[in-house]
């Protein structure tokens, strides 16, 4: 049975036959939790439902959930390849009920599912249950075909789930698979013990309490049921396969890889190449599929930590040359049809991939030949252990992560001191810290007075710019106060977008008092308004104040942020689906847009993207704008962004049927408020990350006129028509280079014109004539012509030029023909020089150059060559 047909029996059983909904795989980047750099389980979509922050839309959902484990409490990056089960990326099939069936239900289906649809061997089975999970033991001891000795109780460490310190938790009833080749003499004692012929397949998880900060355990309301099965392994054992990268699933990967390196697959540690490869090929591809690029930061740097894994084990099967992302199409074939966004951007995937591949392969190399050279000095020691300094050189010069470090090193029977690394990689993130430009004092560590309590204030900016405000809580520091109100207009800095500015106004018996807002940050809940000096005891004056945002700013503001959606939109449109948005700014003067593409935007492409946004802003389509709920706004094609926390209830953005995303921020009523939409710059922020920055409104206007202006001075002094100034210009430039040939030419003769000047000025150096001169030569191939003249007229002697090209002192020495026997090399001679020059210098025997670094001394130098000369002798 192949695994498509597995997988698909396993959402049919519980789809057709148990009445659960089939719901897609979430992404493996989390999208509404930031918490989790990848998703690492089935529950991870579904926590909002547990925890009570969201109602679930169904109570019985089936699903295949793509889920990645390499960093954290759930990190098995350390056993692949090196057992036959564990992965970086595997699937977890998973059956859930929210407050509807439960533990009876999950246990009776299950082991239905098992051994009746799929034909699994009774014999083989194991079940584990919580060992104060009395009803879920009296459940299994009535499953039929169970036997009595394969039920077996564990404690907290093996079946009892937790979210976390508090919070839901529950037992959960484990399903065990011996594998193993002898199942006469079976051992239920090595169950849970990491014995490899005794397999975990499916675990039962029943969320029936909730933990409490004082350790105590209280029944929830409503009981949940959360299974989780590994699809790798039950495929095996489906598929009779005692190794996972024995199926279907692995198997079409690892034959490309046996044809790329020529070298066949064992299953023994021979193999363990193979299966590194194979298995971090699925996990790159499905998580740049879903967004993510590698990177110096976060999740980017652990994608880039399993290519470069993946490409050094590449070097032990002796493949030098960028081989992962030959491997993509592979990958698409066996996951393409479940998981469509691979087969959608497997061009996008590879791409990325081979530009990692080549940048880590320029120093990959030279990184192994050095990490040779700290194994042999290790080698020698006693102890038998790396350098944790030259560890950290591998890593910070070469890009070794330190888990491949640690690989190489155990290959090697050497250890590490991770104690002291650890320090290392601290040390350096604290100088890198101590190194940024921008520090910002957290409001959250200033001392606040609080006036009103349990009072959170509301924002009336999406309809307004001035409101009527009374005053909640304050802080203050050296430099400004920071008031928080109980309504707002302001708009706190979040999503991209900056906080706005305006300013307090005061009405008083004598006038009134207005003080500046100069930015408005979010502390939790909280707007913060921050206002230069000390201002709190004018404010306390009175319990009604006026906010008033800069109604300009704000308006420009909108314009950016709603011409970001468009191009956004514009962007997916144009170059694919694989574009995610990567960050962004959005202020009154300007945006700026971040986004996921592989190569830079060619002319012809960012000037399509700017006539489709203001396609979109001419035609003058409404923004609307809505409250809904998250899971329902996600379902209806809302964008949501990684990373970003969602609240139950949700503010839509839509513009037509172009535009639908998950914003908080202020738009303008309709995209023809925009005005006008300007590209200005195109460019690199990282691997796989462009940027775009553009102007809109009166800031665009701006521009075009100082275009226009720009063209109409062009035209009056090219005299020549508007369509043709760019040709003019490229004539000119062409002009320009020829004249500047023929004058490099002419300087050229002229310099070796009179080549009896050169022999003026003669001194003497062991005896021999020795001409110095100082030259103004372009380039030194023009010095070097000079050279072979002086050379070939002068019958005896030594002749040293020193000119300056560019901002370099440059020197060449020539030596005639019969002192070259007699042992005179023009290579000894200029390197002299050159090291006074603060640089150094060779060359042949007849001739040679130097290079300096002070071009001040190159006459000082000259001038007294003969000394320097003598004392170097």
């Amino acid at each position: 049975m192949d695994s498509k047909t597995i997988r698909q029996q396993f959402i049919d059983y519980f789809e057709t036959k148990r009445g659960h909904t089939r719901i897609p795989s979430a992404p493996v980047i989390p999208q509404n939790d930031p918490t989790l750099l990848f998703t690492n389980a089935g529950m991870n979509p579904f926590k909002p439902y547990f925890l009570g922050e969201l109602k679930p839309p169904y109570k019985r959902v089936v699903n295949t959930q793509k889920c990645i484990r390499v960093s954290g409490k759930h990190n098995d990056l350390e056993e692949v390849g090196r057992d036959h089960y564990h992965h970086t990326m595997f699937e977890m099939l998973g059956s859930w009920s929210f407050g509807d069936y439960y533990k009876k239900e999950a246990i009776e289906w299950a082991w239905e599912l098992f051994t009746e649809v799929w034909g699994i061997d009774p014999g083989r089975l194991y079940a584990t249950v919580y060992h104060d999970d009395g009803e879920a033991l009296e459940i299994w001891r009535k499953i039929p075909g169970l036997q009595e000795d394969h039920l077996l109780k564990f404690g907290k460490k093996d079946n009892f789930w937790s979210m976390g310190d508090i919070g839901p938790c529950g037992p959960c009833s484990e399903i065990h698979y011996y594998c193993g080749n002898d199942p006469e003499h079976q051992d239920p004692a090595k169950v849970n013990r990491g014995d490899p012929d005794y397999m975990e397949l499916w675990n039962l998880v029943f969320i029936q309490y909730n933990a409490t900060p004082d350790g105590k355990l209280e029944p929830l309301e409503q009981k949940h049921v959360d299974t989780g099965a590994g699809f790798e392994r039950i495929v095996a054992v489906l598929q009779d396969k005692h190794s996972n990268y024995e199926t279907d699933l692995f198997r079409p990967v690892i034959e490309q890889i046996e044809t790329l390196s020529n070298i066949a697959y064992e299953q023994g540690r021979d193999g363990m190449p193979h299966r590194v490869i194979a298995d971090h090929i699925r996990m790159l591809s499905v998580a740049i599929a879903d967004g993510a690029i590698p990177g110096n930061e976060g999740r980017a740097y652990v994608l880039r930590r399993i290519l470069r894994r993946a490409a050094r084990f590449g070097r032990t099967l002796r493949m030098k040359e960028p081989f992962l992302y030959r491997l993509v199409p592979a990958v698409v074939h066996i996951l393409g049809d479940v998981y469509p966004e691979l087969r959608v951007q497997r061009e996008y995937i590879q791409r990325i991939i081979r530009a990692e591949e080549e940048s880590f392969g320029n120093t990959l190399d030279k990184g192994l030949e050095l990490f040779e050279r700290f194994a042999k000095k290790a080698q020698k020691a006693s102890g038998k252990q790396l350098r944790s300094k030259d560890v950290f050189q591998l890593y910070d010069t070469y890009g070794f992560p330190i888990d491949l470090t640690r690989l190489l090193a155990e290959e090697k029977g050497l250890s590490m001191d991770e104690a002291e690394i650890d320090r290392l990689m601290e040390a350096q993130r604290e100088r890198a810290r101590a190194a940024g430009k921008f520090r910002q004092r957290s409001v959250e560590k200033l001392g606040w007075t609080v006036l009103l309590e349990n009072r959170e204030p509301e924002f009336d900016g999406y309809d307004t710019f001035t409101t009527r405000s009374r005053l909640l809580k304050y802080a203050t520091d050296s430099e400004n106060s920071y008031l928080v109100f109980d309504r707002t207009p302001f708009y706190a800095e979040a999503g991209g977008q900056i906080g706005d500015k305006g300013h307090i106004r005061m009405q008083t018996r004598h006038g009134s008092k207005t003080f500046p807002v100069v930015d408005t940050q979010k502390m939790h809940n909280d707007i913060v308004h921050v206002v230069p000096g000390d201002i709190v005891q004018d404010v306390l004056k009175y319990d009604d104040l006026e906010l008033q945002v800069n109604e300009g700013k704000r308006l420009d503001t909108a314009r950016n942020h709603s011409a970001t959606h468009l191009l956004h939109a514009a962007l997916e449109n144009l170059l694919g689906e694989h574009v995610k948005q990567a960050g962004s700014y959005v202020g009154p003067e300007r945006l700026r847009f971040d986004f996921t593409h592989f190569r830079k935007l060619h002319r012809e492409e960012i000037l399509e993207l700017q006539r489709e946004v203001n396609e979109k802003i001419f035609r003058n389509i409404p923004v609307k704008t809505q409250k809904k709920h998250y899971v329902e706004a996600v379902r209806e094609g809302a964008k949501a962004l990684f990373g970003e926390k969602y609240g139950d209830e949700v503010r839509v953005v839509s513009m037509g049927e172009i535009s639908c995303e998950l914003c908080g921020g202020t738009h303008v009523d309709r995209t023809g408020d925009i005005g006008l939409f300007i590209i200005v710059n195109e460019s690199s922020v990282s691997s796989g990350i462009r940027r775009i920055e553009a102007l809109t409104g009166e800031a665009a206007l701006r521009m075009m006129e100082q275009r226009q202006e720009t063209l109409m001075l062009l035209r009056t002094r090219l005299k020549t028509e508007e369509g043709e100034i760019a040709g003019r210009i490229l004539n000119m430039q062409k002009q320009i280079k020829e004249i500047e040939k023929e004058n490099l030419e002419l300087r050229s003769k002229l310099l070796s014109l009179d080549i009896d000047r050169y022999f003026r000025n003669k001194k003497t150096y062991r005896g021999v004539p020795l001409y110095i001169n100082d030259v103004r030569a372009e380039s030194m191939d023009q010095l070097k012509a000079l050279g072979d003249k002086v050379r070939n007229k002068m019958k005896s002697g030594i002749a040293v030029f020193g000119t300056v090209i560019g901002e370099t002192p440059q020197l060449l020495c020539v030596v005639s023909d019969d002192l070259v026997k007699r042992g005179f090399k023009a290579g000894n001679i200029v390197r002299g020089l050159g090291k006074a020059l603060g640089g150094g210098g060779g060359g042949k025997p007849h001739m040679a150059t130097a290079g300096g670094k002070d071009a001040d001394k190159l006459r000082d130098v000259l001038e007294g060559a003969e000394d320097i000369l003598r004392s170097e002798k």
